[in-house]
Protein backbone atom coordinates (compact mmCIF):
# COMPACT_ATOMS: atom_id res chain seq x y z
CA UNK A 1 0.00 0.00 0.00
CA UNK A 2 3.18 2.65 0.68
CA UNK A 3 4.27 1.47 -2.37
CA UNK A 4 1.61 2.52 -4.52
CA UNK A 5 0.79 5.45 -2.33
CA UNK A 6 4.09 6.77 -2.55
CA UNK A 7 3.82 5.85 -7.05
CA UNK A 8 1.10 8.20 -6.70
CA UNK A 9 2.49 11.00 -5.34
CA UNK A 10 5.49 10.83 -7.58
CA UNK A 11 3.48 10.68 -10.66
CA UNK A 12 1.25 14.05 -9.21
CA UNK A 13 4.32 15.53 -8.62
CA UNK A 14 6.10 14.88 -11.47
CA UNK A 15 2.51 15.95 -13.87
CA UNK A 16 1.90 19.22 -12.22
CA UNK A 17 4.94 20.54 -13.45
CA UNK A 18 3.70 19.86 -16.69
CA UNK A 19 0.47 22.57 -16.21
CA UNK A 20 1.52 26.08 -18.09
CA UNK A 21 2.30 29.01 -16.06
CA UNK A 22 1.98 32.69 -17.23
CA UNK A 23 2.72 35.24 -15.38
CA UNK A 24 1.44 38.41 -16.35
CA UNK A 25 3.88 40.73 -15.30
CA UNK A 26 6.45 42.29 -17.72
CA UNK A 27 10.10 43.83 -16.53
CA UNK A 28 8.42 47.01 -16.54
CA UNK A 29 5.88 48.96 -16.27
CA UNK A 30 3.02 48.71 -18.93
CA UNK A 31 3.43 52.87 -19.54
CA UNK A 32 6.72 52.36 -20.34
CA UNK A 33 6.61 49.39 -23.00
CA UNK A 34 7.20 50.29 -26.74
CA UNK A 35 4.76 49.67 -29.19
CA UNK A 36 7.48 46.48 -30.80
CA UNK A 37 7.17 45.35 -26.52
CA UNK A 38 3.37 45.51 -26.50
CA UNK A 39 3.34 43.10 -29.47
CA UNK A 40 5.97 40.81 -27.80
CA UNK A 41 3.67 40.44 -24.73
CA UNK A 42 0.27 40.00 -26.48
CA UNK A 43 2.11 36.88 -28.01
CA UNK A 44 3.71 35.61 -24.78
CA UNK A 45 -0.09 35.72 -23.44
CA UNK A 46 -1.24 34.22 -26.60
CA UNK A 47 1.29 31.68 -26.39
CA UNK A 48 0.30 30.84 -23.10
CA UNK A 49 -3.66 30.90 -23.63
CA UNK A 50 -2.19 28.28 -26.65
CA UNK A 51 -0.69 25.88 -24.80
CA UNK A 52 -3.86 25.87 -21.65
CA UNK A 53 -6.30 25.75 -24.30
CA UNK A 54 -4.11 22.37 -25.76
CA UNK A 55 -4.30 20.84 -22.32
CA UNK A 56 -7.95 21.13 -21.51
CA UNK A 57 -10.26 18.17 -22.57
CA UNK A 58 -8.92 14.88 -23.57
CA UNK A 59 -5.50 15.88 -23.78
CA UNK A 60 -2.29 13.34 -22.95
CA UNK A 61 -1.81 15.14 -19.36
CA UNK A 62 -5.96 14.96 -18.39
CA UNK A 63 -5.29 10.79 -19.75
CA UNK A 64 -1.75 10.42 -17.92
CA UNK A 65 -3.54 12.19 -14.67
CA UNK A 66 -6.52 9.51 -14.97
CA UNK A 67 -4.09 6.82 -14.85
CA UNK A 68 -2.43 7.82 -11.78
CA UNK A 69 -4.11 10.17 -9.86
CA UNK A 70 -8.32 11.25 -10.95
CA UNK A 71 -8.35 14.44 -8.53
CA UNK A 72 -5.61 15.72 -11.17
CA UNK A 73 -7.82 16.01 -14.03
CA UNK A 74 -9.86 18.43 -11.91
CA UNK A 75 -6.59 20.72 -10.57
CA UNK A 76 -5.54 20.46 -14.17
CA UNK A 77 -8.53 21.93 -15.91
CA UNK A 78 -8.60 23.90 -12.80
CA UNK A 79 -5.24 25.76 -13.62
CA UNK A 80 -5.57 25.93 -16.95
CA UNK A 81 -8.59 27.82 -16.92
CA UNK A 82 -6.81 30.42 -14.71
CA UNK A 83 -4.16 30.78 -17.12
CA UNK A 84 -6.89 31.41 -19.73
CA UNK A 85 -8.26 33.70 -18.07
CA UNK A 86 -5.02 35.64 -17.00
CA UNK A 87 -3.82 35.84 -20.55
CA UNK A 88 -7.17 36.99 -21.81
CA UNK A 89 -7.47 39.79 -19.30
CA UNK A 90 -3.20 40.48 -19.97
CA UNK A 91 -4.07 40.54 -23.39
CA UNK A 92 -6.84 43.16 -23.46
CA UNK A 93 -5.25 45.30 -21.24
CA UNK A 94 -2.36 45.40 -23.93
CA UNK A 95 -4.56 45.77 -26.76
CA UNK A 96 -6.49 48.93 -24.54
CA UNK A 97 -2.41 50.46 -24.18
CA UNK A 98 -1.79 49.89 -28.02
CA UNK A 99 -4.50 51.67 -28.79
CA UNK A 100 -3.70 54.73 -26.88
CA UNK A 101 0.27 54.63 -27.80
CA UNK A 102 -1.51 54.66 -31.08
CA UNK A 103 0.69 52.00 -32.45
CA UNK A 104 -0.07 50.73 -36.22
Amino acid sequence: MKKVLLLAVTAALALSACAPRYNPNSQKPDTELSCTEIKGEIARAQSARDEAGKNRGLSAQNVAWAIFFIPGIVANEYTNDQVQKAADERISKLNQLYAVKRCS
